[in-house]
């Protein structure tokens, strides 16, 4: 059986010129980084494939277990590993826009058609809340950043972030003038429903339809800061930010100490603040007021996080680097991983919909992401990149990753 197209055998990168291989010059740490906020937003991203939109932590069977894996991914996961991600987009678009190159806004606009293409391709099919074809929308807007200096990109990263919060602010304050409730039993019933026993088809067409009001949210809640993020990694990959881990260990240190002494107590009381009485999530003010500043404050606790991982990394290499293959085949990684929670819980799979509790949820989101990071650790033992990553080389013409 012939390899994919793209997938050269490891073995033909010794036959290349020096620098030539894109692994050779590979930075690793990005890699690392990238393995590990996979598992951060599938946990995020698996309780909203699982159950109904009424958050599991809230079902009538939820144990104290329940509670407690519920709360704890939303005060350390929800919005943090997403940012992570988005700055390592912003970091990687150095590597494929190179100065003097005059092909390289030519493959980035063939990746951003491809990430378009594939997003809504796994928005309709697997889940509604990718987030592909929201990094196509917002890369096309980092375009305007290239050129650019430095203190403008920043500048421009800490505008958006300021109107994207009050932007949060000001649907907190129509949340609290408005008079009416949603029927948590009603609404999105029939989208339920089609996830729960449908066909693929049928809920291939329910998440169809629930797309634009997702975009919606998403727009509100996620693009203005993940927009930053990629201005804040553009200028980090300029700088090579995360070549060399041990000529910035003061820094790590500094971001590692600030972020979390900040971070997490903000995170504790917003996550709090969103549940409402005790661990029960409510739907009204104080809920959006709490959800608005664990978005509005992520950043922080991510610079703590980014901090941490980068002193871990230095002190002991080996930990985070059974993990860097799974950053080199990001792509095929979060993709996969719908594809196997789809599996999973819809009804034209396993049906588990709405049958485990939020522990348990927790429990095979982080066993779907070891599977698919030992896989793809074998993968590439025997190949260049991923599948998906393959596929968009074949595209932009030169290897990229997400």
């Amino acid at each position: 059986m012939k390899p994919m197209p793209g997938c050269r055998r490891v073995r033909t990168l010794a036959k290349a010129p020096a620098g030539s291989a894109p692994e050779q010059s590979r930075q690793a740490f990005p890699d690392q980084l990238r393995g590990l906020a996979l598992l951060g937003i599938i946990l995020v991203n698996a309780p909203f494939m699982a159950t109904s939109f009424d958050f599991p932590g809230e079902a009538p069977s939820a144990t104290v277990l329940d509670d407690l894996a519920a709360f704890l991914t939303t005060f350390l996961a929800e919005g943090k590993f997403y940012l992570l991600f988005s700055f390592l987009f912003g970091y990687s678009a150095n590597f494929i826009v190179k100065a003097g190159d005059p092909d390289g806004r030519r493959r980035w606009r063939r990746r951003l058609l491809g990430l378009a293409v594939i997003g809504l391709a796994h928005a309709v099919f697997f889940f509604v809340g990718d987030i592909l074809f929201a990094y196509a929308i917002l890369g096309a807007g980092l375009m305007l950043m290239f050129r650019r200096q430095d203190r403008t990109v920043l500048t421009t990263a800490g505008v958006v972030a300021a109107a994207g919060v009050l932007w949060l602010g000001l649907l907190v304050l129509i949340a609290a003038a408005s008079t009416s409730e949603v029927n948590p039993d009603t609404a999105l019933s029939s989208y339920e429903t089609a996830i729960a026993s449908g066909s693929f088809l049928d809920a291939a067409e329910a998440r169809l339809d629930e797309l634009p009001g997702i975009l919606f949210v998403q727009a509100s809640l996620q693009w203005p800061m993940a927009f930053a993020a990629f201005c804040v990694g553009l200028v980090a990959g300029r700088r090579r930010f995360l070549a060399n881990l041990s000529a910035r260990r003061a820094v790590w240190k500094r971001m590692a100490v600030w972020g979390l002494l900040i971070g997490l107590p903000v995170q504790f009381w917003a996550t709090w603040l969103q549940y409402g009485e005790g661990i029960d999530q409510g739907t009204g003010f104080e809920s959006m007021a709490g959800l608005a500043v664990i978005v509005a404050t992520a950043p922080v606790l991510s610079a703590g996080y980014l901090g941490v991982l980068a002193l871990l990394s230095l002190n002991f290499p080996r930990v985070l680097a059974t993990i860097q293959g799974s950053g080199r085949a990001s792509l095929t990684i979060y993709i996969g991983e719908s594809v196997v929670l789809s599996a999973l819980f819809c009804g034209w799979g396993f049906g588990l919909f709405d049958e485990l509790g939020a522990a348990a949820i927790a429990g095979v989101a982080i066993l779907t992401w070891i599977l698919l990071a030992a896989s793809m650790h074998f993968w590439l033992k025997r190949f260049r990149q991923g599948p998906l990553e393959a596929l968009m080389t074949r595209l932009t013409g030169r290897p990229t990753y997400l």
